[in-house]
């Protein structure tokens, strides 16, 4: 989007996208940004699902998710105002990432037939371990964006992406896939247990025996079975990172990165801005939350008297008002240091709240500052 003239708002996006990607440091207020992004578009008049990952409570209960497996099927957001009930018009639908779901309905896709799916998912070692390869969130997040998105099912799918330290990790998620697959501990693996004898080397045998000793033969064999039968599905594997890949890349997304005005936020921002760009990812543009408001600024005349007084009631407004004029100076300045990196796209900034959005009407007011309404 280089070069494009700068817009006033999300509307376009809100509008046309297929896919929006929203992703920052936690703590910003991203899965608040993605869920008003999601109410914006079902008011425009499109099929909408919202991807959520660990959303706050009163949050969670407005778009009508319980955590567990049962959240991972689509909810339909009732109450919008402008959107219809019935069939027809826009519908704005959320779901809660999980991980662990996402990953099994992966195998059964990629396998031939149910008992192949059924040596992976029965598998002692899969068992074990499916917890930890659902903790790698920002793959299984891109994962269901491609599911939902391939089901042809929504106009527009939206992501609130999981918290990163550096925001890239998710980036960065299928093509780790991919080079996993390619390693050479894994292409020993996937050969079986008497070739994987053959293949690797004496500190790699040594291990096994290792492992052998401390755990027994059979955990050793259930890894090397567990390998065996994810080879079956290994090129349905290597072939979605790819899909997953190039679809980041297309016209049909957006990435949206969703910042605080605090310094350590806009460092991170700005390093997922040089990121997207760095990876021909489509940015659309940046959410500065939770900005302080600029007090009033004293007159000569007001300073000069206020300045005079001993401690009290007014000294300590004064301190207040003096350190809350710091602080949202501060943070402009950030903010000009953001918009400058971002200068190409639209950065929308909006005020910190008397209290955090937690229900439908307060999406719906977020909402109308990203698009630009009234």
């Amino acid at each position: 989007m280089t070069g494009d003239p700068i817009a006033e708002s999300f509307r376009d996006e809100v509008a046309h996208a297929e896919l929006l990607v929203t992703c920052g440091p936690g703590g910003v207020g991203k899965t608040t940004t993605a869920a008003a992004l999601g109410v914006a578009a079902a008011r425009a008049g499109r099929r909408v699902v919202v991807v959520t990952v660990d959303p706050a409570r009163r949050l969670a209960d407005a778009l009508g998710l319980e955590a567990g497996a049962a959240a991972d099927d689509p909810h339909r957001v009732t109450g919008i105002p402008g959107v219809p009930q019935g069939s027809g018009g826009g519908e704005l639908w959320a779901l809660m990432l999980d991980a662990a779901s996402t990953v099994d309905r992966l195998v059964h896709e990629q396998t031939a037939n149910p008992k192949q799916a059924a040596a992976i998912l029965e598998n002692p070692v899969y068992r074990a371990i499916s917890g930890s390869l659902a903790g790698a969130q920002e793959y299984m997040a891109i994962e269901r964006l491609h599911q939902l998105y391939t089901s042809g099912d929504w106009d527009l799918v939206i992501v609130d992406t999981p918290p990163s330290r550096h925001a890239i990790d998710l980036l960065e998620a299928p093509d780790r896939l991919i080079g996993f697959l390619s390693h050479p501990v894994y292409r020993a693996l996937t050969v079986g247990q008497r070739a994987f004898a053959k293949v690797t080397n004496a500190a790699a045998s040594m291990f096994l025996w290792a492992v052998r000793r401390l755990a027994g033969p059979q955990i050793v064999e259930d890894t090397v079975e567990f390998f065996r039968s994810l080879a079956n599905i290994e090129p349905g594997l290597r072939r979605r990172a790819q899909e997953v890949s190039v679809l980041l890349r297309s016209d049909a997304a957006s990435f949206v990165v969703v910042s605080s005005p605090r310094a350590e936020a806009i460092g991170e921002a700005e390093h997922l801005i040089g990121a997207l760009r760095d990876g021909s990812f489509p940015f659309a543009g940046v959410v500065v939350n939770l900005i302080h408001p600029m007090p009033e600024q004293l007159s000569a005349a007001d300073r000069a008297a206020l300045d005079g007084l001993d401690d009290g009631p007014l000294a300590e407004q004064l301190a207040w008002h003096d350190e809350l004029t710091e602080l949202a100076t501060a943070e402009r300045d950030e903010i000009a240091g953001l918009a400058d990196l971002a200068e190409d796209v639209v950065v929308v900034e909006l005020p910190l709240l008397a209290v955090d959005v937690h229900d439908v009407d307060g999406l719906v007011g977020l909402a109308d500052r990203l698009v630009g309404g009234n």
